[in-house]
């Protein structure tokens, strides 16, 4: 081997060798450094990795395209958005290659880049994961994920729909985009550490057998009651009623009313699809992510109104044109709110022999929740924890309202006759069963 050959093997080793120790990404690329799990905080629950993986077909990839770039709108949050634009598009290049949600130009959130990038991005995350992630609010390392990952919601995906998902993302283009972590306060880890629930059962594709059920199962997943709700206002319009106060990147509008109501969503499903599909000619405000809803398919689109179509109406008007004044409805301010009136429910009379056969506890172990009916000076009564108890008028013999509540109570009976439950009719419908020991006592209060 001559001196010039040997000169020039050195030198390429050099080169390499010291790309090596710069950082270079395709040298990296072949010796990636582990993940290491972290400990699980207190009170956090955790699902261990398997080694699963998905199987990577034509159909699954399509399949979670239309759900990613859809219904779930996954890109809306990690990706970099143009407000000035409507719909706030993503620029050329940057879908999904994170964001740093900003507010009064303070960090509080870092939606990772999840294109497969190996070192800045999820491409070194296994398929478990990434679905842990997805639907069980544990990170690739076991943190805890702060909820604006809507982990709550996407726990409604299928095994199948959740496969397709990480298949399709695993198909995105790598961008390399170096971000930093969301770094959660203690005070946000006391509030946030139950929230994750570990999936290790099968989910099943729910019923789709109406456009009611397969509306349900999309707004369930993209999570349309947790924005058009006011969950913390002096007082409960009822779910879908609108008036949230929502931000996104220093801008705040209020989430629209759309019960099926003259002031929130009266127009017929061509309409929906009309406004959905064009926000509204583009003046629809760019944090109601329709620019990303508009890629449902007509059917799509229809059953998810169909479904809004079952909710409770609330008679509540709302603007983000014009001056915040106060409203009766919610207790807050917005556009339009010295509009609203309160409205008493108009009731009818029930026997009050069936009113005791009401009286009782129920309970959903899902969410922790436990209530209690009381029978008071011949009036059905609602007690929910501490709060003071809520008159219920009944709409039919079974179906009865509140004021300021989610929504109606639906009193359902077994094959015998007996009251087997209560569903709550708010952002879905959520049954409560009866305690039996409770139940059998059950006589109601004077």
């Amino acid at each position: 081997m001559t001196s010039y050959v040997r000169l020039g093997l050195a030198h390429v080793l050099a080169l390499v060798l010291a790309s090596c120790s710069a950082g270079d990404p395709a040298s990296l690329a072949y010796a990636p450094k582990p993940i290491v799990q972290l400990a699980p905080i207190p009170g956090l629950k955790v699902r261990p990795l398997t080694d699963r993986t998905f199987e990577r077909t034509d159909a699954r990839r399509a399949r979670g395209e239309y759900l990613a770039e859809g219904i779930l709108a996954c890109a809306a949050c990690h990706s970099e958005r143009d407000w000035h634009k409507p719909g706030g598009p993503i620029p050329a290049g940057r879908a999904y290659a994170g964001r740093v949600w900003k507010t009064d130009g303070k960090t509080w959130l870092v939606a990772p880049n999840i294109t497969p990038e190996p070192h800045t991005g999820a491409g070194r995350w296994s398929d478990d994961m990434l679905a842990r992630a997805i639907r069980e609010g544990i990170g690739h390392d076991g943190r805890l994920l702060h909820p604006q990952m809507w982990y709550r919601s996407f726990r409604l995906l299928s095994d199948e729909d959740l496969a397709s998902v990480v298949v399709y993302l695993r198909s995105l283009p790598a961008v390399r985009n170096t971000l930093p972590q969301t770094v959660l306060s203690d005070e946000q880890v006391k509030r946030f550490v139950g929230e994750p629930r570990p999936i290790t059962s099968p989910v099943s594709e729910p019923p789709h057998a109406t456009p009611e059920e397969r509306g349900r199962y999309l707004a369930g997943l993209a999570d349309c009651g947790g924005c058009h709700t006011l969950w913390d206002g002096k007082r409960l319009p009822g779910a879908f009623a609108g008036g949230n106060e929502v931000g996104r990147d220093g801008r705040t509008v209020f989430s629209a009313n759309i019960t099926p109501d003259p002031t929130g969503m009266s127009y017929d499903a061509a309409g929906f699809i009309q406004v959905i599909r064009t926000g509204k000619a583009g003046l629809l405000a760019p944090e109601m992510p329709w620019l990303f809803y508009r890629r449902l398919s007509d059917d799509d689109l229809t059953a998810l109104h169909a479904f809004l179509k079952t909710r409770y109406p609330v008679s509540h008007r709302i603007s983000n044109l014009g001056p915040g004044t106060a409203c009766a409805v919610c207790g807050g301010q917005h556009p339009l709110g010295s509009a609203n009136r309160l409205v008493p429910v108009r009731g009818i009379a029930v026997p009050e022999r069936l009113l005791r056969d009401y009286v009782g506890s129920y309970r959903i172990d899902e969410y922790d929740w436990t209530l209690r009916i009381e029978l008071l000076h011949g009036k059905l009564h609602m007690v929910d924890g501490e709060a003071p108890p809520k008159e219920l008028v009944a709409l039919t013999q079974s179906r009865f309202a509140m004021d300021g509540g989610l929504g109606p109570l639906r009193f359902e009976r077994d094959g015998e006759g007996r009251v087997a439950r209560v569903v709550s009719e708010d952002v879905e419908d959520v049954p409560l069963e009866r305690i039996a020991e409770v139940a059998a006592k059950a006589g109601g209060s004077p």
